[in-house]
């Protein structure tokens, strides 16, 4: 029996630079696999977690936050869809899965305003922990443990295809 490489963890370069994945989030929704990719390889991008909170993102704009040093990345000034209490934001929030396997969050919200405006909100499944664990593991750096990736886009801009 051969291993297989875990899911979505095969070496297929869906990028190579942050430009990259701005041209294509300008056009249309992240794909599962695009976006993993993206999370696994922020640093090999060149993509940075933002200190503060951009204000009014516009349509195609990703932005990368460090879930740990920035908590409230969601007060984007942006006036979102609320809940029937009419304080706090409906949000949709799916596992989603690349080869079967669920190894990403993705919280949907949409815009009260304009009813083509979308915010999408990934990160990473914490992973299965080994079974007995292995506390000789070193701890990764924060930015590694908690990036969040978030996705704007106007559906009236998307490409057809």
């Amino acid at each position: 029996m051969g291993s297989h490489p875990p899911p979505g963890g095969g070496e297929e370069v869906l990028f190579s630079s942050l430009s990259d994945v701005e041209s294509v989030a300008k056009t249309r929704w992240l794909k599962n696999k695009e976006v993993l990719f993206v999370l696994r390889r922020c640093a090999s991008l060149g993509m940075q977690a933002s200190a503060d909170i951009v204000q009014l993102p516009t349509s195609g704009q990703v932005v990368l936050y460090d879930r740990s040093a920035v908590k409230h990345f969601r007060r984007d000034a942006h006036d979102w869809k609320k809940k029937r209490d009419g304080k706090t934001v409906r949000e949709d929030h799916e596992k989603l899965k690349i080869e079967g396997v669920q190894l990403l969050t993705c919280c949907y919200a949409h815009s009260a305003e304009i009813p083509t405006f979308h915010r999408r909100i990934y990160w990473l499944l914490a992973p299965p922990a080994p079974p007995g664990g292995d506390p000789a593991a070193p701890p990764q750096p924060a930015a590694a443990q908690h990036p969040v990736l978030v996705h704007y886009l106007d559906e009236r801009q998307i490409a057809s295809d």
